[in-house]
């Protein structure tokens, strides 16, 4: 484990062997859970470990936890609106809890935390682009004063790399969302050239002008084609297309 007193190049070589661990998944879901699951494996002092995610509408969530201890002890954090790791996403800085019945900063969320038998807690960001922090590791002890400066000093390393194999995965996973998107649109533009006889660039902005027109996302007007793809040949091009999609010929709505 890492918390032993290791000579530096131990160190150097566990932490290669989590880098490598950490960027083994290629999706977003799948490695919040490796890392909260490597996080209790690596840190000495950790029983428990909860992942805080921040979405883009500034709502926080934990998609990853290795109990059901640690889910609750951050649920708690968002319903009341206080808590270290909310403040490791907010403040983007790093909060330790040497004992949760000693601790007067987050007066609310404290007591219910020690209820569920936590005694300690460091939380540390997980930083995005531009150093922004978009999640915290959240790190639980059933004991009070354990975790030491060694434990937080790894726990910002072990962080460093956590948020680069999350950065990673995400935009491994935007971009097969992407190249599934234009594959599926193409699809859809090969039916539309095949059965009214438009070119390429025509079928494409139909395609969007009834995206825009209706406000539904590009990708889900061409999923919809695909899957009506049965026209009907005594329909003109905009009630059969219109039909296709699903939507309401005299009813777009607003975009």
């Amino acid at each position: 484990m890492l918390g032993e007193d290791n000579p530096e190049l131990k160190y150097a070589t566990e932490f290669a062997r989590l880098a490598e661990q950490l960027h083994q998944e290629p999706r977003e879901q799948p490695t919040l859970e490796r890392i909260a699951g490597l996080a209790v494996e690596t840190i000495d002092a950790c029983d428990y470990c909860g992942i805080s995610l921040r979405d883009r509408d500034g709502r926080i969530t934990t998609p990853a936890s290795t109990s059901p201890i640690s889910s609750r002890a951050d649920a708690l954090q968002y319903e009341l609106a206080e808590g270290p790791c909310v403040d490791a996403i907010w403040q983007a800085d790093t909060y330790l809890i040497d004992s949760l019945r000693t601790e007067s900063r987050w007066p609310r969320w404290t007591p219910r935390a020690a209820e569920l038998g936590i005694g300690s807690i460091l939380s540390v960001r997980l930083s995005g682009p531009n150093e922004q922090a978009v999640a915290a590791l959240n790190l639980y002890s059933v004991e009070a004063h354990v975790f030491d400066h060694t434990d937080v000093a790894i726990a910002s390393i072990y962080a460093r790399h956590a948020s680069r194999a999350l950065a990673d995965a995400r935009t491994r996973e935007g971009l097969e969302t992407a190249l599934e998107s234009r594959q599926m649109i193409g699809v859809a533009q090969g039916i539309l050239v095949q059965r009214f006889g438009l070119n390429l660039d025509q079928s494409f902005e139909l395609l969007r002008r009834y995206s825009r027109d209706y406000n539904i996302k590009l990708r889900v007007l061409a999923e919809n084609l695909v899957r009506n793809k049965g026209i009907r040949d005594d329909l003109d091009v905009a009630d059969a297309v219109a039909r296709s999609f699903d939507l309401a010929v005299d009813q777009p709505r607003e975009s």
